[in-house]
């Protein structure tokens, strides 16, 4: 069976299972356990970091028959949202192929940040845009977009990631990138098929500093052009509760479609 799970991952260790933090994972886990009686693993469309958020996240489940009831997607999505905290919901339960499976069948994943510029000096109140990373330097829009687009495609994203967690292979493709003004914030709309540990966050903390002036676009390209060292600053990730997972995408392999 397939999931669609939403989530408000703010005081959240991400979405892995580890140790005795408290995971989405292990939390839905230890819920499907409650209901069940048995020890079950779930399998995600991928992990989202610490203190991120989802709307759309996807996951897996083989559960073996027992008895003469077996379970139902519906039976399992109402009976895992009563042991589940209000802050994760499953959405969607649907029977798959048993070929399907959550992480390698993903074609493209779409995530969104959004993010709010406030005077440095403007005190704000923690229930204002709880969804929303916070920057306290005035941006230019059109370097927002501009150097956004240096993005698309291919690169190494050597730069763009946590060193003690690089992989084999730091290639990753963006295909779309694209931001917009929303009342007093932005948001931008990233989609491509995987990106590395805090990929995301690496990228619109370093777009801003562009569009503020702390960085150059001449900086950038340097950082996507090699996988060497390079003489700039230390690139900043953007808070984490600015950014939500919207959807995973499998084209004709979608459970959901």
């Amino acid at each position: 069976m397939a999931f669609i799970t939403s989530y408000d991952g703010r005081e959240f260790h991400g979405w892995q299972r580890q140790g005795s933090d408290q995971s989405i994972q292990g939390t839905i886990e230890e819920a499907l356990h409650k209901l069940t009686g048995m020890p079950l693993n779930i399998t995600g469309s991928g992990r989202t970091d610490a203190g991120v958020s989802a709307h759309g996240q996807v996951f897996h489940l083989d559960i073996p028959i027992r008895g003469n009831r077996p379970w139902t997607p519906e039976s399992l999505l109402k009976g895992v949202n009563h042991f589940l905290p209000q802050r994760i919901r499953i959405l969607s339960a649907t029977h798959t192929a048993q070929t399907f499976h959550a992480r390698h069948d993903v074609e493209r994943k779409i995530y969104r940040y959004r993010l709010r510029i406030v005077p440095q000096k403007q005190v704000r109140s923690p229930l204002d845009n709880p969804f929303t990373g916070v920057f306290f330097a005035p941006v230019d829009l059109s370097l927002l977009k501009s150097s956004s687009l240096l993005f698309l495609g291919n690169h190494d994203f050597t730069h763009f990631t946590v060193k003690k967690s690089l992989p084999p292979k730091t290639q990753r493709t963006i295909d779309h990138i694209f931001w917009e003004r929303d009342g007093a914030d932005y948001q931008v709309w990233i989609t491509g098929k995987g990106f590395l540990h805090m990929m995301i966050r690496f990228i619109i903390g370093t777009i801003v500093e562009v569009a503020n002036g702390k960085r150059t676009l001449e900086e950038l390209e340097k950082l996507l052009q090699s996988d060497s060292p390079v003489p700039v600053k230390c690139l900043r990730p953007a808070p984490p509760e600015g950014l939500s997972l919207i959807r995973v995408l499998y084209g004709k392999n979608d459970p959901f479609a």
